[in-house]
């Protein structure tokens, strides 16, 4: 489901937040593809998910993250998308991305990056993942109005603030039932 919505995104021409955000703002500056950059610029998240949440963590969110890196890079030879709306890309990107991002942290790993640090801080504070996600957002959408166009940005904020009330709202550690 998170491939799915960054390659709603991508086929779009908008971003997100967190480190794919990061990523689609690197992508869209260097000219690279999305997967590679995402692979690399999750790197290091990992050292602080094995020392503060553990290796079964670690593993998962690393596997995660290579699947989305993978198949955000053959998304695009598999499904076309000819008439995307962005205000409408945005919104389902942002509910398909959280669902991904619900279905990871449920069971135990991370799509990578600022998902990490969020999983980490909500386990250990109580502060709802998704407000943490909305914070970095802004500086992440700050950095893109240098790559994409006002429009795009605008319509990529609605699909983050769609992902990041997602999340805030349904990752409940008390709705767990599999615990």
């Amino acid at each position: 489901m998170t491939a799915f919505g960054i390659s709603i995104l991508h086929a779009a021409g908008l971003i997100t937040g967190q480190a794919a955000g990061l990523s689609f703002v690197i992508a869209y500056a260097t000219g690279l593809d999305f997967g590679p950059v995402f692979f690399v610029v999750n790197l290091p998240f990992y050292a602080l998910a094995l020392a503060r949440i553990g290796w079964r963590f670690t593993a998962k969110s690393l596997l995660a993250v290579t699947s989305i890196s993978v198949l955000t890079t053959l998304a695009p030879h598999a499904i076309r998308y000819d008439a995307l709306h962005p205000y409408v890309a945005a919104v389902l990107a942002g509910f398909c991305i959280g669902i991904g991002v619900i279905g990871l942290f449920r069971h135990g790993s991370s799509g990578g990056g600022v998902g990490i640090l969020a999983f980490y801080i909500q386990e250990k504070t109580g502060f709802r993942a998704g407000w943490l996600q909305a914070m970095f957002d802004v500086v992440i959408f700050a950095m893109a109005v240098f790559v994409i166009d006002a429009k795009a940005v605008l319509a990529s904020m609605l699909g983050a603030a769609v992902l990041n009330a997602f999340v805030a709202f349904n990752h409940r550690t008390d709705w767990y039932v599999a615990r």
